[in-house]
């Protein structure tokens, strides 16, 4: 899928200060992206709606219930993991900096592969718009109804900077963040060990 195969290519600026959400690892592993506070996994493993296969990619979320559905209560999932929870953070970002991204919310009904598993596709479009110089991707979650996602490439993912950074369990207490129960119950998800 090739940018010319949208009806029209809508451009959406976010301003600086624009606040994201993502849930990441909370310590790097030693195949980790880091690119200031974001984690992201190894370039090129394709795993993702909208990667790129040689430069890396950041997911956002606009809210943190919507980084919390899109990482950890996806429809495919039968149960929240507590060993994985215990492993990860919710990390909100603001940008330092406007960044222009390709808009794919006005194209979901029209184009249902947006939303869709088959990530060639998909890939195929985030690399054609990578080519045309946008920053990233704005487009609407395909786990939270009528909430938007974004995705940033490299280069605009280092104009990210770290607001705050909360752990999913508390490790002391075993204490879980309020956005997990909120979101198991949402989902319909029961905790496991």
């Amino acid at each position: 899928m090739k940018l010319s195969d949208l009806t029209y290519c809508q451009e959406h600026t976010l301003p600086r200060l624009h606040s994201m959400y993502r849930i990441q690892r909370t310590r790097r592993t030693a195949c980790t992206v880091a690119i200031g506070a974001v984690r992201l996994p190894p370039t090129g493993l394709l795993t993702g709606r909208f990667d790129l296969p040689n430069a890396p990619v950041g997911y956002f979320a606009e809210e943190p219930e919507t980084a919390a559905y899109e990482t950890l209560a996806r429809r495919e999932a039968k149960a929240l993991s507590m060993t994985d929870l215990e492993t990860r953070s919710l990390l909100w970002v603001q940008l330092t900096e406007p960044v222009t991204l390709l808009d794919l919310r006005p194209h979901t009904p029209t184009w249902p592969v947006l939303t869709s598993l088959r990530f060639a596709c998909t890939q195929e479009l985030a690399s054609d718009a990578a080519h045309h110089g946008y920053a990233g991707l704005v487009y609407r979650s395909a786990q939270h109804y009528d909430h938007d996602c974004y995705t940033l490439f490299a280069p605009a993912v280092g104009l990210l900077r770290r607001v705050e950074s909360t752990p999913l369990v508390d490790r002391p207490t075993g204490g879980l963040h309020r956005l997990m129960r909120d979101v198991a119950r949402g989902a319909q998800m029961a905790f496991v060990p």
